[in-house]
């Protein structure tokens, strides 16, 4: 069995890893056992069997650097270098167990929060109950947040139905988990009651306590799982209806200028554009800032207007 430690550049090192298994990949891709971020590692960047190490891709080991096919033993211990990743390779010590793979999944998560940068923790929101829209975010592992109505709870929400003490979400290496702290109305997480034993919460679920429903986000987690535009896609489809709403208004105001029949068609535009149509979006944009209607185009449509009231009077005259 070989112990893995993972360290980054002026950081801490994490938790172990200990694993026994034939054969182990250090990457960033799904597959790889020791995930590191895919913006300094390969998809499969070292491969390590019970022969040894062999190097997928450039790599540095004990200082030296190493080019793709190259290979060595393990030995006492070995030193991989993926800047600004290091991986410290060494025997087990006797009688040590097994890793689940909830650590190095949770591991490979608590190294992409520093890549992403601030707002990366874990969080929860509250989509349903008192000050809804509020939102926790989670303390570094290892941490517990306790949830309730008593004063005593960490995070205090006064809703009857919840008990003092109701539920308990605990931030650790092996991931965030929840359990119920026997609470008379009981803890729901997508649609499963949830027990003292607790369960892991993934990336959207859905908790229910007593009236409240909170919603668990980890941006770590989609950015894993190759979603790291997320936010940017619901921002744009809050754009396009928020634009959308803004046409269906200037229409119902009936455009009765010129201006109005502009703004209206600007709404509709920048409506299009938040739906993916940049043409349409740079047209809303020069008529939602102001861009006056020119003046030849007033006295054509004046002119018009005009020849078609005369010859309606004269239609007129004539029957």
């Amino acid at each position: 069995m070989q112990r893995y430690t993972i360290s980054e550049v002026g950081q801490p090192p994490l938790p172990a890893v200990d694993l026994d298994e034939p054969r182990v990949v250090i990457g960033s891709g799904a597959g790889a056992r020791i995930r590191l971020p895919g913006a300094a590692a390969a998809g499969e960047h070292v491969e390590l069997t019970r022969a040894g190490w062999r190097a997928l891709a450039e790599v540095r080991v004990d200082g030296a650097t190493r080019t793709a096919g190259a290979a060595g033993p393990i030995g006492d211990g070995v030193d991989i270098e993926v800047a600004p990743y290091r991986v410290r390779i060494e025997p087990s010590p006797g009688g040590t167990a097994a890793t689940p793979l909830a650590r190095t999944e949770s591991l490979a998560r608590e190294l992409v929060r520093s890549l992403l940068g601030a707002g990366a923790a874990p969080t929860l929101e509250i989509e349903r109950g008192p000050a809804a829209g509020a939102t926790r975010a989670l303390p570094p592992p290892e941490s517990a947040l306790v949830i309730g109505r008593g004063d005593d709870a960490g995070w205090v929400l006064l809703d009857e139905d919840l008990s003092r003490m109701h539920a308990e979400v605990r931030r650790g290496w092996d991931g965030v988990t929840i359990r119920d702290l026997g609470s008379k109305n009981g803890t729901i997480v997508d649609g499963a009651v949830v027990d003292g034993a607790g369960v892991m919460l993934r990336d959207g679920a859905g908790i229910e306590l007593g009236n409240v429903v909170l919603r668990f986000r980890d941006p770590a987690e989609r950015h894993l799982r190759g979603e790291p535009a997320a936010a940017a896609a619901a921002a744009a489809g809050a754009g396009a209806a928020g634009a959308a709403e803004a046409a269906e208004r200037a229409k119902a105001a009936g455009a009765k200028t010129a201006g109005a029949g502009v703004a209206a068609k600007a709404a509709a535009g920048a409506a299009r554009a938040a739906a993916g149509s940049p043409r349409a979006g740079v047209g809303a944009t020069r008529a939602a800032a102001g861009s006056p209607v020119p003046p030849l185009w007033i006295a054509v449509g004046a002119f018009t207007l005009a020849g078609l009231a005369l010859a309606g009077l004269v239609w007129v005259l004539a029957g």
